[in-house]
């Protein structure tokens, strides 16, 4: 008798193997990831690492070409293709990447479509509704129409639209993408709120501090293929690189900018510790932050921060944040191969394949 249930109390969802093909190319090969109940789940990779078509396939959007995807219902984990469509609908929140709603309706119209959609009790409804927008702060916004709403406010009615029905298990694809600082700041916020209150949270993005702020274990993907996955300190403690963030009282204009990088780079790329082929210091405009790399040495660190010092510079910030850790290490694994397709070559190639589906359909 084939075996269609496994048991293991503290996992949720359970990826054994999964293989995705658009026609001879492998979106996503042989990944393996278990999700306990309860924790939030980074997945991050960069753009076309295969994200978006593995989180597809966990929500039943999409079939895997090889390999099984395990769900717990009823207890046990069962393969999700057993379950019903209703235990799906019931179970799983999913939210692609960019929703889009059409301007002319409010939020009440959208999270009562989706929750009759979802199957949640009809004369339970409305009392659901009031609960989530309360819990997402947009009570006083409920009967407005949507094209009045910023792009973090629409961001905020797909999550809702997702989670309307109460599931267990949330999947969130790129949720905080394109958002400003506040409407990041507000969707981190309503992730960790839905932890709280006991629900399991897959999110993928390929921007390193927002995993980092919320995610309890992190997946690294890339080209398809899972190179990495455990805790934050765990994945920092394999870096051998630290990045430092400086903030100087006066920013530098932009036509001296490259000079005082040079100036940077020719008083402080000795005291790194780092390499002079590795070696960077860069300006981040949008954070007005010098950004260096050095060796992780506090030592090191210290002579950057006393060079700094003496050359006059108004240091006032000087840190080295936890997703700089994870920023070396990610950019470690995912650094581009010579036989990685460009995005535009698989575009190109999912699109054939689709094209030759619908032809001999």
């Amino acid at each position: 008798m084939i075996n269609t249930k496994e048991t293991d109390d503290n996992v949720i969802i359970r990826l054994k193997n999964i293989t995705k093909k658009f026609g001879d190319f492998y979106a996503v090969s042989n990944v393996n990831i278990e999700i306990k109940k309860g924790e939030i789940v980074g997945f991050l990779g960069p753009n076309g690492a295969g994200k978006s078509t593995a989180m597809k396939m966990m929500a039943y959007l999409l079939k895997p070409t090889e390999g099984e995807i395990w769900i717990r219902g009823n207890g046990e984990l069962e393969k999700l293709a057993n379950h019903n469509k209703d235990y799906l609908l019931d179970n799983i929140g999913f939210l692609i990447e960019n929703p889009f709603f059409y301007g002319n309706v409010t939020p009440r119209v959208i999270l009562k479509y989706f929750a009759e959609l979802k199957g949640y009790p009809y004369k339970k409804v409305n009392q659901r509704i009031e609960e989530v927008v309360e819990m997402f702060g947009l009570t006083n916004w409920i009967d407005m129409k949507l094209r009045t709403f910023s792009k973090g406010m629409k961001q905020k009615i797909g999550i809702a639209s997702a989670i309307i029905h109460n599931p267990d298990i949330i999947i969130l694809d790129e949720p905080q993408t394109g958002l400003d600082p506040q409407a990041r700041r507000d969707v981190r916020d309503l992730i960790l709120k839905l932890k709280k209150s006991g629900k399991t949270i897959f999110l993928s993005s390929h921007l390193l501090y927002e995993i980092s702020e919320v995610a309890d274990r992190i997946a690294i993907i890339n080209q398809g293929k899972i190179v990495a996955f455990d805790t934050l300190d765990n994945l920092e403690s394999k870096a051998k690189k630290s990045i430092i963030h400086i903030e100087l009282l006066n920013h530098p204009e932009e036509h001296n900018l490259e000079s005082v990088l040079n100036h940077l780079k020719e008083e402080i790329t000795p005291l790194t510790g780092v390499s002079e082929e590795l070696n960077w210091i860069k300006y981040n405009k949008d954070t007005k932050t010098f950004q260096i790399l050095f060796n992780g040495d506090p030592k090191n660190q210290l002579s950057i921060l006393k060079r700094l010092l003496a050359h006059d510079y108004e240091v006032i910030e000087f840190s080295v944040p936890k997703a700089g850790l994870l920023e070396n290490l990610f950019i470690d694994l995912v650094k581009p191969n010579t036989d990685q397709l460009s995005n535009d070559t698989i575009n190109k190639k999912k699109k054939k394949h689709k094209k030759k589906l619908l032809i001999e359909e």
